[in-house]
């Protein structure tokens, strides 16, 4: 990456696309909604989370200790999320990827909630089934499950491959809560992407000790820091953006629609 920091934009509106560097767009999302790829941009597709799916497919839901299903009738999910274990849901996430990776150009493809809804899920018959076959514990079952399916999905991704990760970088946290190993996933991950939202940043401290514990975990591989901007007072976002830029290798604008306002932003960090 250099000394140049990079400033992109995740945005819902096409007319950002070409004047911001990556502009990543949602192809599908978390809601089950799905958007036409616009040329230029950097699909997005969240793989596991779908409220329409889990909506049709109550079984495919991913399962917790005592029962206890990963869907927004319980008060820790903000969506639903489905089992990463059943074949049909693997078979449609790959689906999903295939067809907005085959709309997209060079600029690459973005992985997105690819991951087990928090500590002790899944725990249904298809992950219970996968996990006595292989021999495993859970936890590296799902380590092995998610790291199969980015395999997967990398053979039909062209050019740069980005991933989400939840903003968590203690180490050991991102493979126990989430299922995610994050040294496994970098032989396929080019760049990875941790979204920390906040809707005013008014204290940017606590901004700063995420940034840099990712930086030291991820050990000098790329990433990006994603902050929410709609809404957010410019001199605070850009403020927290010059945090972030101090240690991730670009900083990302999520949502914000002002374009003159992410322009100031960007000259601010990279002129």
């Amino acid at each position: 990456m250099g000394n140049q920091k990079v400033f992109g934009v995740v945005t819902r509106y096409a007319d950002h696309v070409g004047q911001f560097r990556p502009a990543f767009w949602e192809v599908k999302d978390v809601g089950g909604a799905h958007r036409e790829p616009v040329a230029g941009s950097i699909p997005m597709v969240s793989c596991f989370a779908d409220n329409r799916v889990a909506k049709a497919h109550p079984e495919w839901v991913q399962v917790g200790p005592g029962g206890q299903r990963a869907t927004r009738d319980q008060p820790y999910f903000d969506w639903d999320c489905l089992c990463p274990s059943r074949p049909e849901v693997e078979t449609l996430a790959l689906e999903w990827v295939r067809d907005a990776a085959a709309q997209s150009g060079p600029e690459g493809f973005r992985l997105d909630d690819v991951t087990f809804a928090r500590e002790g899920y899944c725990q249904c018959a298809a992950c219970e089934a996968g996990r006595r076959k292989a021999g495993l514990d859970l936890e590296t079952y799902r380590m092995a499950r998610l790291a199969d399916f980015v395999a997967r999905a990398r053979s039909s991704v062209a050019g740069t491959l980005y991933f989400t990760l939840f903003p968590d970088p203690y180490p050991g946290h991102l493979e126990r809560r989430f299922g995610i190993d994050v040294d496994r996933m970098k032989q396929w991950v080019d760049v990875f992407v941790v979204p920390i939202y906040d809707l005013a940043y008014t204290t940017t401290y606590w901004l700063e000790v995420l940034a840099q514990g990712f930086r030291d975990r991820l050990g000098g591989h790329p990433w990006y820091l994603e902050l929410y901007g709609l809404g957010v007072e410019e001199a605070k976002l850009e403020k927290a953006a010059r945090v972030g830029a101090a240690y991730a290798d670009g900083v990302l604008i999520a949502y914000e629609k002002d374009v003159d306002k992410l322009r100031r932003i960007q000259e601010a960090l990279v002129g």
